[in-house]
């Protein structure tokens, strides 16, 4: 698997998220400054909407999550799972910084072509 181009660093906002295009999908892409990058599905498995990335980040029990801007769900930036309801997850993508570049690993044996929306 290959590491996809997303975008410049630049172009994130620090300690806030974006939403982007990773081949089949819509993604959120985190930028918490010294914490690092963080990217999972954008959409809010209780409700299907394409949102997480305008969700607020916050820490509750020593871990690092996004809420749900609707529901107020919180899904745990390192590995998707949600505190409210064990039976909600959304997947998490690798993700890391390069000369500059914001790369996301590969879920596909080819990659599409991926843009901020």
């Amino acid at each position: 698997m290959n590491w996809v181009n997303i975008c410049e660093e630049k172009a994130l906002p620090e300690f806030g998220g974006v939403a982007a295009w990773f081949e089949d999908r819509a993604i959120a892409i985190f930028n918490l400054g010294e914490l690092g990058l963080f990217a999972l599905d954008n959409t809010d498995p209780a409700t299907g909407v394409s949102l997480l990335s305008r969700g607020l980040i916050c820490d509750l029990e020593g871990d690092i999550f996004v809420a749900s801007p609707l529901y107020k769900q919180h899904y745990s930036l390192r590995d998707g799972s949600c505190i409210e309801d064990e039976s909600l997850s959304v997947e998490v993508y690798q993700i890391k910084c390069e000369a500059g570049k914001v790369l996301v690993k590969s879920i596909h044996d080819s990659s599409g072509n991926n843009s901020l929306v």
